[in-house]
């Protein structure tokens, strides 16, 4: 099955409502040229102006960044039947197996969210992984208690992460509402606060970034209380939270909010905390990720040469999540794209590629960037961009 290109779903979508480039550029917000240049390949949305159109389409970002199918070996398009299986059935274990105990399970969780952080197999060994984390963790849950609800929110919470990464929202929706769900029982302000910051996540992944944004407020309201006879673990869920929020806003289109949010409380908390910590933290708060979510806004209002800026004085070495490193990566590139350095970006993807080669299997814009690079590229570089595409399957 072809890969369809974020461009070639624009034009569907367009035609499918008689609408010309002309009237979609006018009320996106950019020109005719740029949407034909999207359309046909040349360039990549980016994806504040990606989510305009969708708006101006009536559809989700989601739909035009496209849907993986259900059974395919391709890249960019995984095969993850076993973990619908897994989230849809109720398997019931062989007489003969003894289930695991919480700690057992909680071993397994950590195992895999540290593998999805660190390793650069990190897809293949998560898609491996979580069909049996997720069954165990509905068995386990059984039992009732405040501990195998606890771990099972906790194996949701990375299903959700994955889900997402692998483009199916819909999936990552209900993986976060199993952990928020199995997080309630718990009573725990803690684990609950990181099962709203994971909802508000899943969230923003599908354009409901007012429904983040109070989903954020409302974890805020129940961690808040707790943080002063708390440990750094609070106060890194609480700053994860702040980002949350100010992201939401960004996308929202409340700017100074979002600007004044990192800046001030989540800046202020990072102080408190280290980077490398070795405390429980699904976000990796600290002032390394504060930084890279300022890029991030920067990068959601539209400013790449304020993302370029702020990335100068980042240090991705101090961060030990290749996730987080890949993401900012990732915007870099394409600020690097949208102001016409063409072989910054690419080096920038070379890098991504050396952090987590599977990133470029399983993330279209990556890929429709490689391939928007290659039908530009100058002949001193060339080559190099040419032999990335092989490297993962990506037709010109």
């Amino acid at each position: 099955m072809a890969e369809i290109s974020t461009g070639q779903m624009i034009r569907l979508q367009r035609e499918r409502r008689g609408m010309s480039t002309t009237a979609l550029a006018t009320q996106s917000g950019c020109t005719p040229r740029h949407i034909e240049l999207i359309e046909h390949g040349k360039r990549t949305p980016s994806l504040p102006l990606l989510r305009e159109i969708a708006k101006v389409l009536g559809v989700r970002t989601a739909v035009l960044l496209g849907e993986a199918p259900r059974d395919s070996h391709e890249p960019s398009r995984p095969q993850i039947s076993d973990i619908e299986r897994a989230l849809f059935t109720c398997r019931s274990l062989a007489p003969d197996i003894e289930p695991p105990d919480a700690d057992q399970l909680a071993e397994r969780v950590a195992s895999a969210r540290n593998a999805w952080f660190t390793s650069t197999r990190r897809y293949s060994i998560l898609m491996s992984a979580l069909p049996s984390l997720i069954s165990d963790a509905e068995n386990l849950a059984l039992e009732g208690t405040p501990q195998a609800h606890n771990v099972a929110s906790d194996a949701y919470m990375l299903a959700r992460g994955v889900l997402k990464h692998l483009r199916r929202v819909d999936l990552a929706h209900l993986a976060a509402d199993r952990a928020m769900r199995f997080a309630e029982e718990t009573a725990d302000p803690l684990i609950r606060a990181w099962a709203y910051w994971n909802l508000g996540q899943s969230m923003l992944s599908d354009d409901m970034h007012q429904i983040a944004y109070d989903v954020a407020r409302r974890g805020l309201e129940i961690l808040e209380p707790h943080v002063a006879d708390g440990d750094d673990r609070h106060i890194k869920a609480l700053g994860a939270l702040h980002l949350l929020a100010a992201v939401s806003a960004a996308r929202g289109g409340n700017d100074d909010e979002a600007r004044e949010r990192i800046r001030g409380t989540a800046a202020q908390l990072a102080q408190r905390v280290d980077d490398a910590s070795g405390v429980y933290d699904l976000a990796f708060f600290g002032p390394t990720n504060v930084a890279i979510h300022m890029a991030s806004i920067e990068s959601d209002t539209g400013r790449p040469e304020a993302v370029l800026q702020i990335a100068d004085d980042i240090d991705l070495r101090r961060t030990p999540s290749v996730e987080r490193r890949t993401a900012h990566l990732s915007q870099v590139a394409r600020a690097c794209e949208d102001v016409g350095d063409d072989a910054a970006s690419l080096l920038h993807l070379l890098r991504i590629e050396r952090e987590s080669p599977e990133e470029l299997d399983h993330k279209l814009l990556l890929r429709e960037m490689v391939r928007s690079l290659a039908r530009r590229a100058r002949p001193s570089w060339a080559p190099e961009v040419r032999q990335l595409a092989e490297r993962h399957d990506i037709a010109n």
